[in-house]
C-alpha cells in the first residue's frame, strides 16, 4: 500500500498527550533531561536527609523540599499533558491533519499549521499514536492511529520522509508495514 497522502481526522486526547510525553522522555536527550535533573536533585536530598536523620537531627523544610521535588518528578508530565490538552481544546475540536511528501497540513478551529519534513524530520511510533519530532526531540505533533484508516500507509509516508526513532511499541501492524 503505497500512498503519497494521507489523511486523518481526530480529537487530540489527554491520553494522546500523556503518551507523546512518554515517547519524548524515553527516546530523546530533551525529554529525558529535564526528568533527570530534578530526580538527581531529589535524589541528593533524598541521601541529605538520611544523613542528617542519621545524626539525630531531624529537619522539616529537607523532608518539605524532597517531597515537592518528588512531586514535581512525578506529576509533571500529567500537568504537562493536561496544558496541552486544553490548548488543543482552546484551538478546536476536531482535528484535520494531511501528510504528503511536502510535510504536514493540520486544520483545527483555529486555522491551518503546515509542518516542513526538514522541521520535524523524526518520529517515533507508539501503539496508538505517531509522534513527529524536531531535530533535538521535542514533540512538535501528535498523530493518533484512530485518526485514518490507514496506519500502515501513514507508516510508510512518514518512513518515506522522516527518521524513525526507537522501535514501534507493540503497533501491532509495524512489521508489515515495511
Amino acid at each position: 500500500m503505497d500512498q503519497e497522502r494521507v489523511e486523518l481526522a481526530y480529537t487530540p486526547t489527554g491520553e494522546d498527550f500523556r503518551e507523546a510525553i512518554a515517547v519524548q522522555t524515553r527516546r530523546t536527550v530533551a525529554g529525558w533531561l529535564p526528568r533527570v535533573a530534578p530526580s538527581a536533585v531529589a535524589a541528593f536530598t533524598a541521601f541529605g536527609l538520611a544523613a542528617k536523620l542519621a545524626d539525630g537531627q531531624t529537619v522539616v523544610s529537607d523532608a518539605v523540599a524532597l517531597a515537592a521535588l518528588v512531586a514535581l518528578v512525578v506529576f509533571t508530565p500529567r500537568l504537562q499533558a493536561m496544558l496541552a490538552q486544553r490548548r488543543a481544546a482552546r484551538r478546536g475540536g476536531e482535528y484535520r491533519a494531511v501528510v504528503d511528501g511536502s510535510g504536514v497540513s493540520v486544520t483545527d478551529g483555529s486555522g491551518i499549521r503546515t509542518l516542513s519534513w526538514t522541521a520535524g524530520p523524526r518520529f517515533a511510533e507508539t501503539r496508538n499514536l505517531f509522534v513527529v519530532l524536531n531535530r533535538s526531540g521535542s514533540c512538535l505533533l501528535v498523530l493518533p492511529k484512530r485518526g485514518t484508516s490507514a496506519p500502515d500507509a501513514l507508516r510508510a509516508l512518514l518512513t518515506r520522509h522522516a527518521t524513525p526513532i526507537g522501535r514501534p511499541a507493540n503497533s501491532g501492524t509495524a512489521a508489515a508495514g515495511r
